[in-house]
């Protein structure tokens, strides 16, 4: 998933673009980085495994602060290809001569080995790599020009992404892609340009007139004025539904659609959709609390934190694989005085491989719950994602092992199991167009089907 930020103007660079990375961590948390441009235009960057915080201990630390840079990007990471930590933190800088950039980005390109063929690299450890090296060739392409390369970049990428590019010249240059996969905004107030991931990141630092970054909009500040542009490609916008389900902050602005409100409306949707006799609604923390509020207004029974979350242990659905399930079993503690003897309606945004959901269920159980009937806010979890979701293979799914509710209850240990429709998933985000493919398997790349782009990895 990850996210990008950047900052040019007055003031600290660096403590900036790491103060909006820290708002951010909820969207990566196995590497982070950053790139400024310095007084004397080179580009200097710091990757770090870990946490955005831990820029402040590197050795470079120091160097980039006192450099006087004039601006900058940086990048939080959660792997969807290529190995956990591995060398695709970014940002990463590709070039030579009078043309060097420095490039970070939110999103999977899923054809970056027929792109890595296509462009004659030689190695290429992931789609980070090569989505900046095919970025820099067609820079060289269309005379040095980063911003006419962004415009056709969707002509070759299949896959999502925001993309945040820094130039030794130097220039800020962002873009999202034409369905408008991930989000992306910004702030320009004439001599302040700055940009996030998520709009919570900018309203926490004070950034409050953001705007959203457009379908395909390609945005260029040079430290004097901001150019918009917009990509060659004109396709229906896709903007990837599971930013609304899970992944971006209940306090940030989607397509100007609060996620907040959204995830509410998807409770209320799945206590009429999915009714449950119980007790008591408990949330499974953070990311189903939204919807657990929803499904108790909606079906009068009372809603308890019943489950308390360790704040220090981070999100598990985008840990490492090897290490969730020590995660899931740590991750929570259970108040047995509001579980015990309860029919417990359990309340998720989500149920992708089971792992966090089949653990909660039995602690629920050691806790003295009566019953416990999972509720989940999204339609079944049955196909891989493409475009920015660590979820590249069927197998690794629960609901395309398990067809029926009732089986995938039994797998996870619970007494009866429902899910939201599709249809109430959209009546509860109330965009005209979405990107379903993770629940419906219909991808919005014209033509290819699930088992055509999985090939491509």
């Amino acid at each position: 998933m990850c996210g990008i930020a950047g900052y040019a103007g007055k003031g600290d660079v660096v403590t900036t673009i790491i103060s909006l990375l820290i708002e951010l961590q909820h969207r990566g948390q196995e590497a982070a980085g950053i790139a400024v441009v310095a007084k004397s235009k080179e580009i200097l960057t710091i990757r770090v495994k870990g946490l955005a915080i831990d820029i402040l201990a590197n050795d470079a630390f120091h160097k980039l602060s006192f450099s006087n840079p004039c601006c900058g990007i940086g990048h939080v990471r959660y792997s969807t290809t290529g190995g956990y930590m591995d060398s695709q933190a970014q940002p990463i800088t590709v070039g030579e001569g009078l043309l060097k950039i420095a490039v970070a980005f939110n999103g999977t390109i899923a054809n970056y080995v027929a792109l890595a063929k296509e462009f004659g690299l030689r190695s290429y450890p992931g789609d980070t790599y090569v989505l900046a090296e095919v970025l820099y060739r067609l820079a060289l392409e269309y005379g040095k020009d980063v911003v006419e390369a962004l415009k056709h970049l969707a002509e070759y990428v299949i896959g999502g992404y925001s993309i945040a590019v820094l130039t030794s010249e130097p220039r800020l240059v962002i873009a999202r892609d034409p369905y408008g996969f991930r989000p992306l905004t910004y702030s320009y107030d004439g001599e302040t340009f700055v940009f996030a991931s998520e709009t919570a990141a900018l309203d926490v630092l004070g950034f409050r007139d953001w705007r959203e970054v457009g379908y395909g909009q390609i945005l260029s500040f040079d430290g004097k004025s901001l150019e918009a542009t917009g990509s060659s490609i004109h396709v229906e916008p896709a903007p990837c539904i599971f930013e609304y389900v899970y992944f971006s902050r209940p306090d940030s602005i989607f397509n100007g659609v609060s996620v907040y409100s959204a995830r509410v409306r998807m409770g209320e949707e799945l206590a009429r959709n999915s009714p449950a006799d119980g007790d008591v609604v408990i949330p499974v923390p953070d990311s189903g609390r939204a919807a657990a509020i929803g499904f108790s207004k909606a079906s009068g029974i009372p809603l308890e934190e019943g489950i308390i979350a360790n704040k220090y242990v981070g999100r598990g659905f985008i840990m490492p694989p090897q290490i969730r399930d020590s995660i899931s079993r740590l991750k929570y503690g259970f108040i047995r005085s509001i579980i015990n003897g309860k029919r417990v309606v359990l309340v998720d945004d989500s149920l992708v491989r089971g792992t966090t959901l089949k653990n909660i269920v039995s602690r629920l159980r050691e806790a003295g719950a009566k019953e416990v009937h999972v509720r989940i806010a999204s339609p079944p979890f049955r196909y891989p994602c493409f475009m920015g979701i660590d979820v590249a293979s069927r197998e690794e799914l629960l609901a395309w092992r398990y067809i029926s509710p009732s089986d995938i209850a039994k797998a996870i240990g619970a007494d009866s199991l429902g899910y939201n429709t599709i249809e109430s998933l959209l009546h509860a985000v109330q965009l005209q167009t979405v990107c379903t493919a993770c629940f419906t398997g219909r991808y919005p790349f014209k033509n290819l089907t699930v088992d055509y782009l999985g090939k491509m990895f």
